[in-house]
């Protein structure tokens, strides 16, 4: 059998110690494959993109230990963590503006137990997607599964998430966010929707005007772009400012 090389550590592997990648290359599945989280789909990865992996990994559970975990027994109301997850694996932190995707590991059974996260931006959760599939149990019966597709805009690494949630637990999910992002769609925030509607709308007249004019500069047509996705998705300011200012923190 051909032997490669692990394109990380350099090791040799071989059918049973490698991991293929969608570009063709090899990783060992001893160390390299196990530094990523098990919802990173390593066979439609490239290299480069598991190599971001790592890293987001390697800070993520920095920033987890430093940020969050401190966070699970504070008493505070403002600053206690949101769960969400099937088994629990999603928190969500609005004092610090960041979300974390955890996952246990265990050296032997429910022994050693040590924990590693990816951590979001809030601001950059651009997608919350239910989706569902027709699965065989244990009994050979067929079951259906529920999950939450996590996608996050301008993230290294893992930018979309599968998880999987417990029965009508996405709805709550998507309350959850839209009201973060202040695009719920109920008689409490109709005014603020409608007023991003109406700046949208404004700017988008304003930048219109200004190619046929000539005068479109920018700065212009960033703000226009700006308004625009405002109206469709939330005012996420507050939410950058926290998350920038949390993850400067960070003690690497």
């Amino acid at each position: 059998m051909a032997k490669h090389t692990c394109a990380i550590c350099g090791v040799e592997v071989g059918l049973i110690s490698e991991q293929k990648l969608a570009d063709g290359n090899y990783i060992c599945r001893k160390v390299c494959s196990k530094k990523c989280m098990k919802l990173f789909n390593k066979v439609e990865a490239t290299l480069d993109s598991v190599k971001s992996h790592m890293e987001q990994v390697e800070f993520g559970t920095k920033a987890w230990n430093q940020l969050f975990v401190p966070l699970k027994k504070t008493k505070k109301k403002d600053e206690k963590l949101k769960q969400f997850g099937k088994n629990g694996e999603l928190y969500v932190s609005k004092s610090t503006g960041l979300i974390a995707l955890t996952e246990n590991r265990y050296k032997i059974f429910l022994f050693g137990k040590s924990t590693i996260a990816c951590v979001y931006r809030i601001a950059d959760l651009y997608g919350y997607d239910y989706v569902s599939e027709q699965v065989k149990n244990s009994d050979g019966k067929m079951e259906t599964k529920h999950f939450c597709v996590l996608t996050f805009n301008d993230t290294p690494g893992m930018y979309e998430v599968r998880l999987e949630v417990r029965g009508r637990e996405y709805e709550d999910m998507e309350k959850y966010f839209n009201t973060l992002f202040g695009i719920q769609k109920t008689l409490r925030n109709l005014g603020n929707t409608w007023k991003q509607q109406i700046n949208a709308a404004k700017a988008v007249a304003g930048a219109v005007k200004a190619v046929k004019d000539g005068t479109l500069d920018e700065a212009q047509a960033e703000a226009t772009a700006d308004a625009l996705n405002t109206a469709q998705y939330g005012d996420r300011t507050e939410w950058i400012a926290k998350a920038d200012a949390a993850l400067a923190a960070v003690q690497k």
